[in-house]
């Protein structure tokens, strides 16, 4: 079976060292998808929560819609469509890779469905910021939502584009259990990586509540893990 598939490289691998049995194993083209994703989807919450609203506009209830600027939520909502498409593949990805080589292993089915939560659940919020397009001033359906509608949207959009990603600290934890112990599967720095941006978010949320610290440490973690298997040798495997 494992002749069989390294027989057949991957059309996305890219041409480079050779295997023992003559098969070139390469460096793959598939985390760049998770770059892609962490990027974007890093960039995304900051359009969307940077709506153009001064703090003081901000505690005027619902006429602050009044003061939002639409373009910002477009950005983000095309680059959030990005980032969720991108980890699509990017879960289906680890997938394939995690049940070639640790078809067994529990944290290892873990991280990819753990992947594929975070843009279940970022989709909801993305299509969300892309309602704010349509109903805001200048949208092709403005005046079909009552301020008080928009004000709603708006609320949840606070931390909604954010809350998704802790899904990718799931995989965070899926990836350190990889990492240690003597069936390990991934280098060690993959798993103290992911520990180190874990941890933050976290503590914030259990000290003082706040959630949405996990919109940025996930995002950077998945960059940093789909950069460690393009460079590394693990998802050579």
């Amino acid at each position: 079976m494992s002749h069989t598939i390294d027989s057949h490289p991957d059309l996305l691998d890219l041409p480079g060292e050779l295997r023992a049995d003559g098969t070139r194993a390469g460096r793959p083209r598939w985390p760049l998808w998770g770059v892609v994703a962490g990027v974007t989807g890093l960039i995304s919450p900051f359009f969307v929560l940077s709506s153009g609203v001064t703090e003081e506009q901000s505690l005027q209830g619902v006429e602050v819609v009044d003061s939002l600027e639409r373009g910002n939520f477009h950005v983000g909502f095309v680059l959030g469509l990005v980032s969720v498409f991108a980890l699509f593949v990017t879960a289906a990805a680890w997938r394939r890779w995690l049940d070639r080589v640790a078809p067994e292993s529990l944290a290892a089915r873990t991280a990819p469905t753990a992947l594929g939560a975070v843009a279940t659940v970022n989709i909801i919020f993305t299509a969300l910021a892309g309602t704010m397009v349509l109903y805001l001033p200048g949208g092709t359906d403005e005046g079909w939502l009552s301020k008080e509608a928009i004000f709603v949207n708006f609320t949840l959009l606070d931390f909604g584009s954010l809350l998704g990603w802790w899904g990718a600290m799931a995989a965070a934890l899926a990836t350190a259990a990889m990492s240690f112990g003597k069936g390990r599967i991934l280098p060690r720095w993959m798993g103290i990586t992911s520990l180190v941006l874990v941890v933050p978010p976290v503590l914030m949320f259990l000290l003082i509540g706040l959630p949405g610290l996990v919109g940025f440490t996930g995002p950077i973690w998945l960059v940093a893990m789909s950069i460690g298997q393009i460079t590394g040798r693990a998802a050579r495997s």
